[in-house]
This record gives structure tokens, C-alpha cells and sequence, in this order.
């Protein structure tokens, strides 16, 4: 999975504790901008036969072709399919504040402002000058309505990591490459040494969510996700999945540019007239809570 995007759902789950300012800051404010490229299973498949794979007469090696595949070459063919998607997501950080703008999807466009300090989060829709809210009392109450099913029947696949020795320059900072496998999933993560604040940014929110109960350590993302931040702080990641044995998703995280920068505290502020709507509220009304 996506390093970033996955801290953005582990970011909502920490608004069930607010957290103090020295959690999360960690001395870095600024911008980091991002792109995420989502292949489908077809689109994996019309990835292939535009490299030739198709026509070999031996058994596809899938992961090593797809993942030799240029990023800029897939970006360039998400002009012509439908079976590829592209965005760009920006974060921005400031103290105990981060804001996220893209992402939303077509159904919630605009961004998110999350504040861990006092444990909200808004989603903001400029274009209807309105905003949905959730705070820390609003969590813990989604969160009792979830149904208890057990512990699972087998814990797990565990993951294995390797060096795989390649280092290259991506986007201005050295990275080296390492190998995150298990049955059905390849992760081929190139992390940097360089970024050693943002590092501790989201080892922090690790060991939040280990301390309330939250970070499955059995999960196989969860796991990914932990073997990534040990290595470093990931500048592209690419994620292959499988299902019997068949190509089911391709996802790659880049980050684009890292920015240290003084930011403005409007950019956390919502503006004048816009209306808020409880997340829960809504729920409710829709008939998804009691």
C-alpha cells in the first residue's frame, strides 16, 4: 500500500485521542506533494502487451515487467485508459495542523484539515462553502457501532524484506531500494536516509496507534507499512497485488517534491460563511447510526 495515503486513514483513526503538540510536530513544517497511480486489473493486462509480453511463449513473470516499466510512461498512458487513474495530493504541515488537498474523489472535492491537537476533522467543499466535521466524541461513537466479529481464524502472512542493492537519485534525493514480499502482494519501495524528521512524524503515529490498540501488527499493509518506515522514508513506492495467482491491482506512491517553508495558518482555517454538518449527524440521518 501507499505510505502516505495509508497515514491519512491511520491520521483519522488517531483523531480518537487529541494528541500533544510535541507528537506530532517533530520539528518539520512545510509541503510535501505527492502522486498516486492506480491500475486495474485490465490495465495491468494492457500494460503488458504494450511492452510485448504477451506475445512470449514462456511463462509472464508479471511483478518484473510491470515494475521495470517507466512511471512516466504509465502516467502517459492513463491519457488513453480508462483502467488507470492519476492524482495529485498535496500535504501540508504545521505543528499539530495538516491539511490534505486532493484525493476527496468526485463525491467530497476540495480538502481535509486535520488537527490532532484538539482531535478534529473537516472535510471541505469550497463549491458549496460547506464543510463535514468529526471530532473525538464523534469517533469513539462511529466506533461503538462497529460490530465485534473475533479474532481472525489464521493470523497473517508475514512479510519478507530484503536490500535489494540498487541505489539511484529520484526527484533530487538518493534512495535505495528494498524488496516488502509475501504470496500475493510485491512492494518494491525506494526509501532515503534524507528525510529523517518525516520519519519520526510517522514512527510517532505508529507507536500511537500500538498504544491505543489500533495498529495490527497482523494485518499485511500495517506490516508493509512498518518494514518501510524501519528502512527509511519512502520516495516511490510500487505496490503489486495478486489473486490466484492472476495480476489484481498495481499502485504506485511518488513523492514529487518536499518543501520546508513557513505556511500560512489560514490554510487551516475555514473560511468565513462556510456551513458545518456533523459527519455523524449525517450518518444518522441516513440512517447509519441509531
Amino acid at each position: 500500500m501507499k505510505l502516505l495515503s495509508r497515514i491519512t486513514t491511520l491520521v483519522a483513526l488517531l483523531l480518537a485521542v487529541a494528541l500533544p503538540a510535541e507528537a506530532w510536530a517533530q520539528g518539520f513544517e512545510g509541503t510535501i506533494t505527492t502522486r498516486e497511480i492506480t491500475v486495474t486489473d485490465n490495465g495491468i493486462w494492457e500494460l503488458l502487451e504494450s511492452q510485448g509480453a504477451l506475445d512470449e511463449e514462456e511463462e509472464i513473470d508479471v511483478a518484473k515487467v510491470v515494475f521495470s516499466i517507466p512511471i512516466a510512461s504509465i502516467v502517459g498512458a492513463a491519457g488513453t485508459s480508462d483502467e488507470i487513474s492519476v492524482e495529485e495530493l498535496t500535504y501540508h504541515i504545521k505543528g499539530t495542523k495538516m491539511r490534505v488537498d486532493g484525493g476527496m474523489g468526485d463525491e467530497m472535492p476540495g480538502y481535509a484539515i486535520l488537527d490532532f491537537n484538539s482531535g478534529t476533522f473537516q472535510l471541505v467543499n469550497p463549491s458549496e462553502r460547506m464543510y463535514l466535521e468529526m471530532t473525538k466524541e464523534d469517533f469513539e461513537e462511529m466506533m461503538a457501532m462497529v460490530p465485534d466479529y473475533g479474532e481472525a481464524d489464521e493470523p497473517a502472512e508475514k512479510a519478507q524484506v530484503r536490500p535489494l542493492g540498487d541505489s539511484k537519485e529520484i526527484n533530487g534525493m538518493r534512495c535505495k531500494a528494498i524488496e516488502i514480499k509475501t504470496s500475493d502482494e510485491t512492494t518494491i519501495a525506494w526509501v532515503t536516509d534524507e528525510l529523517g524528521d518525516l520519519i519520526n512524524v510517522f514512527k510517532e503515529l505508529e507507536s500511537r496507534l500500538k498504544s491505543m490498540g489500533m495498529f495490527d501488527e497482523d494485518e499485511q499493509g500495517t506490516e508493509t507499512f512498518m518494514l518501510v518506515a524501519d528502512h527509511g522514508f519512502p520516495v516511490v513506492e510500487q505496490t503489486l497485488s495478486m489473486y490466484y495467482g492472476e495480476p489484481s491491482d498495481y499502485s504506485i506512491s511518488e513523492v514529487r517534491s518536499i518543501e520546508r517553508t513557513s505556511i500560512s495558518d489560514d490554510l487551516f482555517t475555514m473560511p468565513a460563511g462556510y456551513e458545518g454538518r456533523s459527519i455523524m449527524e449525517m450518518m444518522r440521518m441516513f440512517g447509519g447510526g441509531n
